[in-house]
């Protein structure tokens, strides 16, 4: 085995007696390549670009911009603020001519008025012999008329309306405001006053739901003040009871057909309670003598028609020759 222990201090000998400028050159004048920092690209000799443009980089949400690209002179088109209409590019104001907004044209509705109305006619139950005339608004009515006549409907518009009554060529014998009122039929009934006339309203409604085969009937006192009737059937079944001056019973279902009423003096016995509640024809064959009324005042007859409505007036006076029943259709 060779002598290695000679080498080993010769080695050491060596080590110890060299300078230490002789075991690394000095390279502290000798240009080195920088290291790229990690995640960086490599630099490499004569790669400073410290003298060369370089392109802006975008800020984040942005566009990039390219070399070149400076927009400074060029013009930019406004922007609309929020809400805003556009501004395109082109003359500004006041340069730019001013066109007026045409004004819209609101179509005017005229909306048609409307008029309601109701229907009046006149009676004339005065006894005074004279020739009536009646005006409504100073238009004539009714003309010439006497006792136990009467006109057709006439329509009168909703509201207050002034109605005379003058002899005919004559004096005025009755003039008054009166209400009307839309959608009602009434009869308007002249009466002998101590002054000339007087008015006394009768509502032609009131009859309604009858049954199949039934009309209406009502009877009224037109005649003179303190009177008071009763109304009979043939048997001295009592209809209408104690009608006083200027009373309108209400209406009773009647069974269509012939009838004959007898008009007496009210009996003061006699109430409402002893009416008939509905007015019902009866055929007696054979006559019955038991049925009868005694001294009427007046008798008269009608014939009641299915659907159709009926007043009965009382009108005139014993005294005068003028003392009847006049019935009207309603």
């Amino acid at each position: 085995m060779p002598d290695t222990s000679n080498f080993n201090a010769q080695a050491a000998a060596d080590e110890s007696s060299t300078p230490a400028a002789s075991v690394w050159p000095d390279i502290s004048g000798v240009p080195t390549t920088p290291v790229a920092p990690p995640g960086g690209m490599p630099v490499y000799p004569g790669d400073d670009i410290a003298g060369v443009p370089t392109t802006p980089v975008a800020p984040p949400g942005g566009m990039p911009v390219y070399p070149g690209d400076d927009i400074a002179g060029i013009p930019t088109t406004p922007i609309a603020p929020s809400g805003g209409m556009p501004v395109y590019p082109g003359p500004t104001w006041p340069d730019c001519p001013i066109y007026p907004l045409p004004t819209p044209t609101i179509p005017i509705i005229t909306i048609p008025s409307v008029t309601y109305y109701g229907q009046v006619r006149f009676l004339n139950a005065s006894t005074n012999g004279l020739s009536l005339d009646v005006y409504i608004d100073n238009q004539s009515v009714f003309s010439g008329s006497s006792f136990a006549t009467v006109s057709t409907y006439t329509q009168v518009s909703d509201g207050f309306h002034t109605v005379t009554v003058r002899q005919t060529h004559g004096q005025v014998l009755y003039q008054q405001t009166l209400a009307f009122v839309s959608g009602e039929k009434v009869t308007m009934v002249l009466l002998d006053s101590s002054g000339g006339i007087t008015l006394t309203k009768v509502s032609d409604m009131g009859c309604t739901n009858v049954p199949s085969g039934y009309g209406c009937l009502r009877v009224t006192n037109m005649t003179y003040s303190g009177s008071s009737y009763d109304v009979r059937l043939f048997n001295n079944q009592i209809v209408f009871a104690g009608i006083g001056y200027k009373d309108v019973t209400s209406f009773k279902q009647a069974s269509a057909g012939n009838y004959t009423f007898f008009i007496t003096n009210a009996q003061t016995s006699v109430t409402s309670f002893n009416e008939l509640p509905v007015i019902i024809f009866t055929a007696i064959v054979g006559g019955c003598p038991a049925c009868t009324v005694a001294n009427p005042l007046l008798t008269y007859s009608i014939n009641i028609r299915a659907g159709k409505a009926y007043t009965s007036y009382i009108i005139g006076n014993p005294w005068s020759n003028l003392y009847r029943v006049y019935t009207l259709e309603d």
